[in-house]
């Protein structure tokens, strides 16, 4: 969020920005790969916007 601040980014973009990283609020893929878990209604919001892009959170298992 520092970095998106430091680029001119309002106190709302920096909020909203937050919940795309946010592991209770973030768009995420479910188990089947096929949809998504707290991201369905979020992601055809940002569609019918005209966002073409945005952050998927996935887990990642180290060795």
């Amino acid at each position: 969020m520092q970095y998106a601040a430091a680029a001119g980014a309002t106190e709302w973009e920096t909020d909203v920005l937050a919940t795309l990283f946010s592991t209770a609020d973030a768009i995420q893929p479910d188990s089947s790969g096929t949809g998504y878990i707290n991201g369905q209604h979020r992601a055809q919001a940002m569609i019918d916007a005209g966002v073409h892009r945005t952050v998927v959170l996935r887990t990642a298992w180290g060795p």
